[in-house]
């Protein structure tokens, strides 16, 4: 089975040969535009988007991008937690020194895609595929550890045992799973305020149906 590979970038000849890179390892979406990290959330969940590759300029070339690469990258990560993406650019130290939120080491140069069209250097672009389905792999094992866990604290609160000390672990489990399928914290803020039992009665309720949603 092929992961989906999102391309964001304001230029179609970068995207199609982006495409052309890597169409017979993965299925790709284009997005050409977005307006907002919410359209781009949207577009990542509604398309089952596994990594997503951002260009760094897309306010360059009068695309109509309100923001950059960079922004929708720190976004994203902020919303979606560890989400799988990269940066591409064609300037990758200034990028580098711009650039405070984004590890350098998803900081991608574009020369080195364009290299990949080149038989010669199969091996690298292999490498690089490789490296790109194990940050995915990575990412879905992880939510499936935390998902195997929430259930095993889902079973004591059905046998009607309390959580003592895992509460906070219940908690935070629950926030996380939430993001990584919506983008989005779960909880309100005032949900910390409330009196234990309701706190709990509401998690529970919550945490059966975002399991229902994890399948």
């Amino acid at each position: 089975m092929k992961y989906t590979l999102g391309i964001l970038d304001e230029e179609s000849d970068q995207i199609e040969l982006i495409e052309d890179c890597f169409s017979d390892d993965f299925s790709i979406v284009k997005i050409e535009f977005v307006n907002s990290i919410d359209d781009l959330l949207d577009i990542i969940k509604s398309e089952k988007i596994d990594i997503i590759s951002i260009d760094y300029k897309l306010k360059d070339h009068n695309s109509g991008f309100p923001f950059n690469g960079d922004y929708f990258f720190s976004e994203l990560l902020d919303k979606f937690g560890d989400f799988p993406a990269f940066v591409l650019t064609n300037d990758v130290e200034n990028a580098k020194k711009e650039s405070k939120k984004i590890n350098p080491r998803f900081i991608v140069d574009k020369g080195t895609i364009h290299s990949f069209i080149d038989p010669k250097n199969e091996k690298m672009k292999t490498d690089f595929i490789s490296e790109l389905n194990l940050e995915i792999e990575v990412h879905k094992s992880k939510i499936e550890s935390d998902i195997a866990e929430l259930k095993e604290l889902e079973v004591i609160l059905e046998q009607g045992k309390s959580l003592d000390d895992k509460e906070n672990r219940y908690l935070e489990l629950n926030n996380k799973l939430s993001k990584s399928i919506s983008g989005y914290d779960s909880l309100p803020h005032t949900y910390f305020s409330k009196d234990t039992n309701d706190r709990l009665d509401t998690l529970i309720k919550q945490t059966e149906d975002l399991l229902k949603k994890l399948g």
